[in-house]
């Protein structure tokens, strides 16, 4: 029977997408499995190992004999053998106490997992959108590169990407970042680096070391594990110990009043607004135009001119007289890259190129699906992120379902001879 061409790609897409989703399921039990075998190198489960091996030798032992009676699909059997199988072990592995402790599978690992399903589908659906016009070699070659592509886009294009500085902060909740450069009047041309940015971030409490140690348990409890333990009290003693920035406070005035002194080493509990200073962006009238940071240690003010700061310069300076700093301001929620370009005229980054930002945007960005590092480092994945990634990845499908009809639209399948 006649099937429209939209439907037919679109069911061969779902179809192999299923195929991946089980494929995936499988794998991912396995990876759960195996790291409840041997979370390190000097603990094996050898109980769980021969369950383990043993569902996948009982499993090709149905499957052969279902398909020596059936004559049905060995392959076929033997997933769905895996498949009751797979998931049984897995709970037989996360009860089974191992020298009477409670080990479990790792529930960690699991929005690693989620992320590493959504590339997959996403890879699927590209290499069948290109097989409507690629044999299998040029199909390979071609998600290979994608592939590649998508795991180093952020050095290869995105440093070339749109990415806009403010001379001012700008609005908004995220993460506000800052760099500065100082310009002389020989700098008539295109500079190159600017400073590395940095987070501009409220003065934090200087004791946070000492309550990290405060809580550093007195003697072992049951089920305290000391080597997590240590480690989990190093890391908020080093995030605790970095130095985050100085209390900040901002005016949109261009002569503000004098900010006052004494405020100790902790001056959030001695600071209050006035109508010149304002310790949030969001309280101002005006954009700001100087920013004052309050060194905890010398107990002493700074303060920055941020915006328009090549007017501060006097008429007829010259050399180091005529030296000045400017500021800029970008909102993100990741690092941004370090500012380039800007002259003694003009004396702001370059935004980037809108065809590197285009094409950045086309391409898959497969980083964004590899936890590998924050896994290593004992961090935990937050499902937030889990969300914003199945979120991607569902826009990311549907554009390759749009190309592979797109693609398959004109596409000769075969001839209708007739005699």
């Amino acid at each position: 029977k006649p099937v429209p061409r939209p439907l037919f790609i679109v069911a061969k897409i779902l179809g192999i997408l299923t195929a991946n989703t089980v494929f995936c399921f499988l794998c991912c039990l396995a990876s759960l499995i195996s790291l409840r075998i041997a979370s390190d190198q000097f603990r094996l489960d050898f109980w769980v190992m021969g369950v383990y091996f043993g569902s996948i030798a009982l499993s090709f032992l149905l499957a052969a004999v279902y398909n020596y009676v059936t004559r049905a699909s060995f392959p076929m059997a033997a997933v769905l053998a895996l498949c009751v199988l797979m998931p049984l072990v897995a709970v037989f592995a996360h009860f089974l106490p191992y020298h009477g402790e409670r080990v479990g599978l790792s529930a960690d690992l699991v929005p690693a997992l989620l992320l590493i399903v959504f590339s997959v589908w996403a890879m699927g659906s590209l290499a069948t959108a290109l097989s409507t016009r690629f044999n299998l070699v040029s199909n390979l070659l071609l998600c290979s590169v994608l592939f590649i592509l998508g795991l180093m886009s952020d050095y290869i294009i995105g440093r070339n990407s749109l990415e806009k500085w403010e001379d001012v902060p700008p609005p908004g909740k995220s993460a506000l970042w800052i760099s500065s450069y100082d310009f002389a009047p020989t700098e008539q041309a295109d500079v190159g680096r600017w400073e590395r940015p940095l987070r501009v971030q409220q003065y934090y409490q200087l004791n946070e070391a000492d309550k990290a140690e405060e809580q550093k348990p007195a003697k072992e409890k049951e089920g305290y594990d000391p080597d997590k333990t240590e480690r989990e009290i190093r890391r908020r003693i080093s995030e605790a110990q970095q130095p985050q920035g100085n209390f900040i406070v901002w005016s949109s005035s261009d002569n503000p009043r004098l900010l006052p002194e004494g405020l100790g080493k902790n001056p959030v509990t001695l600071w209050n607004d006035s109508d010149d200073w304002k310790q949030e962006l969001a309280d101002l009238p005006e954009p700001p135009l100087k920013m004052a940071l309050y060194n905890v240690e010398t107990q002493t003010w700074e303060l920055r001119h941020i915006a328009q700061e090549r007017d501060q310069v006097a008429r007829g300076a010259s050399g180091l007289d005529a030296v000045y700093t400017s500021y800029v301001f970008r909102r993100s929620a990741n690092p941004p890259r370090v500012p380039a370009g800007g002259s003694y005229m003009h004396p702001y980054p370059k935004k980037g190129s809108w065809l590197a930002s285009a094409v950045y945007a086309a391409v898959p960005n497969w980083q964004l699906f590899w936890m590998a590092d924050a896994l290593s480092n004992q961090l935990k994945v937050p499902y937030s992120y889990v969300l914003y990634g199945a979120a991607y990845s569902v826009a990311m499908n549907i554009m390759l379902i749009l190309l592979a009809v797109l693609l398959f639209w004109n596409r000769e399948v075969g001839k209708q001879i007739i005699n």
